[in-house]
């Protein structure tokens, strides 16, 4: 016999052989008892994938799509506002250079009295600077005496504004309060546009 004979007859021979070859139902092919056992193969598999946003708006530059040749102009801009200070519409007649540089003012009202364990005061310039406070004594004849005060000053700056301090004094320090109010002779703050 020679080889190619002997090759022929081996393929032959290991084709018979072959139970999955032979187009009929093998029940081993799916274990001993003939049922069928499933596997996870072609089974769906989730994967978690989010649609995440990446905000790239269109910014009027070439894209890929040009219908005209020329660039798409962009919208005017938002429009931008700042804070400014007008200048007062009245003179400050409150406010002159020679009130802080002597002792020209007149005082148009001036309270005080004065006791044992308390006292209290006001007064009032010509130029509109006011000052009032009321203190008693605490704790006396004791190791912890000492005087409580409440009280505020005021006067109206170069600029115009009122500026006025309300205070308290008493065993936890001085503890002021600011305001800045507006009056017929301060500028007025408002929106100028920029652009």
């Amino acid at each position: 016999m020679n080889s190619f004979a002997f090759v022929v007859a081996f393929c032959v021979c290991a084709a018979a052989a072959s139970p999955i070859e032979n187009g009929k139902w093998n029940p081993y092919k799916y274990g001993d008892s003939g049922k069928y056992i499933p596997t996870d193969e072609g089974k769906y598999i989730h994967i978690p994938n989010p649609y995440i946003h990446l905000d790239n708006p269109y910014d009027g530059g070439y894209g890929p799509y040009t219908h005209d040749y020329e660039p798409y102009v962009e919208a005017a801009s938002q429009d931008v506002y700042k804070l400014v200070l007008k200048a007062p519409e009245e003179y400050n007649p409150f406010y002159k250079d020679g009130y802080y540089k002597n002792n020209g003012i007149k005082i148009i009202k001036q309270k005080h009295n004065y006791d044992e364990d308390k006292y209290d005061f006001l007064f009032e310039t010509e130029n509109k600077i006011r000052a009032k406070e009321n203190a008693v004594l605490k704790n006396p004849n004791t190791v912890d005496e000492g005087i409580a005060s409440k009280g505020f000053y005021e006067y109206i700056g170069p600029d115009g504004f009122m500026y006025r301090v309300d205070y308290t004094a008493d065993e936890n320090g001085f503890r002021p309060k600011l305001k800045r109010l507006e009056t017929p002779y301060s500028g007025k703050w408002v929106l100028e546009k920029v652009n």
